[in-house]
C-alpha cells in the first residue's frame, strides 16, 4: 500500500482489541510523524490512518483515522507543528494510545456508544 511522500511512518500496530467497532479488528493503525521537506508543497502527514486488513492483506483504502496534531490547517516547516505523533499501543480495555515526539503527550483514544 503506497501513502504520501515525507509522511514518515513511525509506528504500526494490529489492533486486537474488541473496544472498537468489529471493522477495526485485525486492521493496522500507523502513527506518521509528518513531513519535514516538502517544499514548496506545504508539510503534511501528522496522522494516524487506519488500513482495514483481511486474511492477513489490506482489504482497502486507508483512512484517517485522527488529524489535528499541527494545531493549524497548513504548515511550512516541522517546527510549526504542535505536536507530531510517533507511537501507537493497545491498552488492556483496547483503547488505542498515541504518543507524541515533540511535547511528550500522550493520547488515549476510546470508543463509546
Amino acid at each position: 500500500m503506497g501513502f504520501p511522500g515525507h509522511w514518515a511512518p513511525n509506528d504500526l500496530m494490529f489492533y486486537t482489541g474488541k473496544m472498537f467497532p468489529e471493522k477495526y479488528r485485525n486492521g493496522a493503525f500507523i502513527a506518521f510523524h509528518g513531513s519535514w521537506n516538502r517544499s514548496p508543497l506545504p508539510q503534511a502527514g501528522y496522522t494516524v490512518i487506519f488500513v482495514p486488513f483481511k486474511n492477513g492483506k489490506p482489504s482497502g483504502n486507508y483512512e484517517v483515522f485522527a488529524t489535528g496534531f499541527t494545531g493549524r490547517e497548513s504548515i511550512a516547516g516541522s517546527g510549526q507543528a504542535k505536536y507530531r505523533p510517533c507511537g501507537l499501543a493497545e491498552g488492556p480495555d483496547g483503547a488505542l494510545y498515541i504518543s507524541d515526539s515533540k511535547e511528550g503527550r500522550i493520547w488515549k483514544v476510546s470508543y463509546g456508544k
